[in-house]
C-alpha cells in the first residue's frame, strides 16, 4: 500500500506542479496609420479572439513599429476585455523621457520595440533614448503579465495610441503585435489519472484515521 500511495502521490504531484504555458497568439498586424497631432482623439486598433485554448493568461508581450513624430509626445495603453466580462488595462507609453526637468521629454522620431516583462535589461520605456529597438519594460506599472495575468485570451484586444502635444510632426503606427501564453490544462485522460491519484491518497488518509482512532 505504500508503494501505490507513493505512485499516486507523485502523479498528483507532478500534473499539478508541471502545467507549462503555452502560445496561443504570436501575430503581428500592419496598420500604417498616422497618429493626429496633438489629438487627444488619438486612433485605436483592436482584435477580437473567439475559441483559443483554455486557460488564464501567463503573459503577455506587445510588438509597436512606430515611425516619425516626437517620442515624448506619444501616449498609449493596452486594454483586454475578456470573453468573461472582465477588463483589465496596462499603460505602455506615456509621453517617454519626460521629466519634470524635461517636460517636452525624447525627441527621437520612431521606435521599434517588443514591450515585455522580460524587459528588465534596458528597463522601462519611459527613459528609452533615442529611436529604441529591443525588448524594453512597458511604461506604468511596468508589468503586462500582471496586468492581464488570469483573465481569458479570448475578447477583444484595443491598443490606443494618442500624440498629446502640438508640434514635432506626425507619428505612424506601422504595426502591432501580440504574443499571448495561457496556462496549459490538461488533457481528459491526464485530468482523470488526476483524480485517481487524489482518490487514492484521500482513501488512505480515511483508513489511517480509523486505525488511529482504534
Amino acid at each position: 500500500m505504500k508503494k501505490t500511495l507513493f505512485i499516486c502521490g507523485l502523479i498528483v504531484f507532478n500534473m499539478a506542479s508541471v502545467a507549462p504555458a503555452q502560445p496561443v497568439v504570436d501575430a503581428d498586424w500592419t496598420v500604417d496609420t498616422a497618429i493626429p497631432d496633438g489629438s487627444p482623439v488619438g486612433i485605436t486598433a483592436y482584435k477580437t479572439f473567439q475559441n483559443l485554448p483554455i486557460g488564464p493568461i501567463t503573459g503577455v508581450d506587445v510588438d509597436l513599429d512606430i515611425s516619425g513624430g516626437y517620442n515624448g509626445d506619444l501616449y498609449g495603453y493596452l486594454t483586454l476585455q475578456d470573453a468573461n466580462g472582465n477588463t483589465a488595462t496596462e499603460i505602455l507609453l506615456n509621453e517617454i523621457g519626460t521629466s519634470p526637468s524635461n517636460p517636452f521629454g525624447s525627441s527621437g522620431s520612431g521606435l521599434d520595440v517588443i514591450l515585455s516583462d522580460s524587459g528588465t535589461v534596458n528597463g522601462s520605456i519611459h527613459w528609452a533614448p533615442g529611436i529604441p529597438t529591443g525588448t524594453w519594460l512597458p511604461d506604468s506599472p511596468n508589468t503586462l503579465d500582471g496586468t492581464f495575468g488570469g483573465l481569458t485570451a479570448d475578447g477583444t484586444w484595443t491598443l490606443f495610441l494618442a500624440d498629446m502635444s502640438v508640434g514635432g510632426g506626425t507619428s505612424t503606427l506601422n504595426s502591432w503585435g501580440l504574443d499571448i501564453n495561457v496556462q496549459a490544462v490538461p488533457e481528459p485522460a491526464e485530468t482523470e489519472l488526476l483524480g485517481m491519484g487524489g482518490a487514492a491518497l484521500a482513501l488512505e488518509a480515511w483508513r489511517r484515521r480509523k486505525r488511529a482512532a482504534k
